[in-house]
């Protein structure tokens, strides 16, 4: 394949193929499995030879839980953007034996922190963040069904954002994680005017908290016009949560919890819940 000394070299499957001594088709699963790092031309896959290079220095790992990359695997595939290879990416590590919950939490939710952060970093535009996040939007909803167990219900959560937050799937997220640990949610989203938080708080029985999650900064007045609404409307303690507000500033606004991740949500709620 010809090229440049400006422009990375570039394999066809068919050449990294060869060049790894493996059908055409091992190839290609390394790829879509978020393996090896490629990028569509046309209709085919194509690899730079540096890509090629860290492949093959990356350690050759065992098959158990827990000991492949699979955040780094899917951080691939979104990027890439390959909705199909993403899934495959969830399949294996479930095949792996890690749980859903597991999955939210030590795959999706770092593979999309990182998105973000390259988004603010200028490594990716913001039609690439758009297409990741869509892929990781569409992974959750495969996966959710498998986040309600049976058993006896331990209350209601009713989260949701602010009506200056316009991105709702790390909520979505921790209300998957929570119904996976026998609570009922109520997903509001963001973008939600602070009394329609609190009506839908109020209307609710046997509610154990509210969760109030924030991912970008700088929406402190209108965190504190929802805590004062919710507030208004029931005694019902709050979390705000997420990488929209520090702990200092929530405890400011008026939370009962704080959290910066969905692990730690999922804590805190368990321990207000435990008050109730």
């Amino acid at each position: 394949m010809q090229h440049t000394t400006d422009q990375p070299e570039e394999l066809t499957l068919h050449e990294v193929a060869d060049e790894l001594g493996v059908h055409y088709m091992t190839a290609y699963r390394y790829v879509r499995l978020g393996m090896l790092e490629a990028t569509k031309r046309g209709r085919s896959w194509v690899v730079t030879r540096e890509d090629l290079g860290r492949f093959l220095e990356a350690p050759t790992e065992p098959s158990g839980r827990g000991t492949a990359p699979w955040d780094e695997r899917l951080l691939n595939r979104m990027l890439a953007p390959d909705d199909a290879g993403a899934w495959r990416v969830i399949e294996a590590a479930l095949s792996s034996g890690m749980s859903a919950p597991d999955i939210y939490i030590d795959v999706i939710s770092p593979a999309m922190r990182e998105i973000g952060t390259k988004w603010s970093n200028g490594e990716i535009d913001i039609a690439q963040e758009h297409a990741a996040s869509q892929i990781a939007r569409r992974v959750v909803a495969r996966l959710s069904p498998r986040m309600n167990p049976r058993g006896v219900r331990r209350g209601i959560v009713v989260i949701g954002s602010t009506a200056t937050e316009m991105h709702d799937l790390p909520i979505s997220i921790v209300a998957d994680l929570l119904r996976s640990r026998h609570f009922d949610v109520i997903d509001l989203g963001g973008n939600l005017p602070p009394e329609s938080f609190a009506s839908a708080v109020r209307s609710a029985n046997n509610v154990v908290a509210a969760a109030i999650g924030v991912t970008a900064l700088g929406q402190e007045e209108e965190i504190g016009r929802t805590v004062a609404a919710i507030r208004a409307a029931s005694d019902v303690p709050i979390l705000i949560g997420g990488a929209g507000v520090t702990s200092d500033v929530a405890r400011t606004l008026g939370a009962d919890a704080v959290a910066s991740t969905g692990a730690e949500a999922i804590e805190a709620i368990e321990q207000l819940a435990a008050r109730t």
